[in-house]
């Protein structure tokens, strides 16, 4: 199904970009993807001068959007590696500009003549991943099984990759948007069972209609209430139903408690890692119900 199952495919060295929120406002997100990966011994560095991938910007002023994205892969194509991303905006905001790009001249010219003044250049051959998606393709299922100290037997998790993850479809995505399975896969290889979710975190509309970006949060949580908790691959979830938990579960009148947590903490527990160690103590969910029905 997926690209590489053995431990063999990890053959290269790494450029780590987490983004703005993952790296703020999510950092439990980085902190847990950091130690994942030095755990699971993947060979990776930061990129260094970066910028946000631009995407917030593209309602306002679509060339700001362009120039900012074009600029992240510029600096990161001169590290001759393949980087890892951990946001769905970020991977959506490159995976569209460089079909944009890729696929006009002019467009590109006017770009390259703007990074030029940074003696950089825009090239159009950077290869990105979603952590998720590397996760699948690079490290594998049978490395991740035989990582495994804490087996998930006998525990259910509501899956959420995230809207962005896989669409729109045009710009290329990680995965189709008919059968999203990698993040459930994932969650299986850990020994639990899952239910996939595609209803939306609220992010979209939260910044212009509060309330109603918390109701669908809310209702989000709502429908993964008879399971141990929600699995998360996107900041933007991470805020709407971590961040905000009490607050949704308000305003929609929701009493109970679910874990919200992003995969690589579940993953980084599975392997023998600390609560601590994937920063389950940033978490504003009730994620101690999950590490008291662990043990740990």
């Amino acid at each position: 199904m997926y690209g590489c199952i053995s431990e063999g495919c990890i053959a290269l060295e790494y450029i780590l970009y987490p983004g703005c929120l993952s790296s703020t406002d999510q950092y439990q997100y980085e902190l847990s993807v950091v130690n994942v990966l030095k755990s699971l011994n993947v060979d990776f560095s930061y990129a260094e001068n970066v910028n946000c991938c631009g995407l917030p910007l593209r309602s306002i002023n679509s060339y700001g959007w362009v120039y900012l994205s074009a600029r992240l892969m510029s600096v990161m194509e001169s590290y001759g590696k393949p980087c890892i991303l951990l946001c769905n905006w970020c991977h959506a905001s490159l995976s569209y500009v460089k079909k944009l790009l890729n696929n006009n001249e002019a467009l590109m010219s006017w770009v390259n003549d703007l990074l030029a003044r940074e003696g950089l250049r825009y090239k159009g051959d950077l290869k990105f991943k979603h952590i998720i998606q590397l996760l699948c393709e690079d490290i594998g299922f049978e490395m991740l099984r035989s990582s495994v100290k804490r087996e998930f037997k006998g525990f259910k998790f509501s899956v959420h990759p995230g809207c962005l993850y896989f669409r729109p479809n045009d710009i290329g995505r990680p995965e189709d948007s008919h059968e999203p399975r990698m993040l459930m896969d994932l969650v299986k290889v850990l020994g639990a069972d899952a239910e996939l979710c595609l209803d939306c975190c609220g992010w979209a509309i939260y910044n212009t209609n509060t309330s109603t970006g918390l109701t669908l949060a809310g209702n989000r949580i709502k429908l993964a209430s008879k399971t141990d908790g929600i699995v998360i691959s996107c900041p933007h979830g991470g805020i709407m139903m971590d961040k905000n938990y009490e607050e949704a579960c308000k305003v929609s009148g929701f009493k109970g408690d679910v874990p919200v947590l992003y995969y690589t903490q579940l993953l980084g527990l599975a392997i023998g890692l600390s609560p601590r160690e994937v920063a389950l103590n940033l978490n504003k969910s009730p994620v101690n119900v999950l590490t008291c029905k662990l043990g740990i």
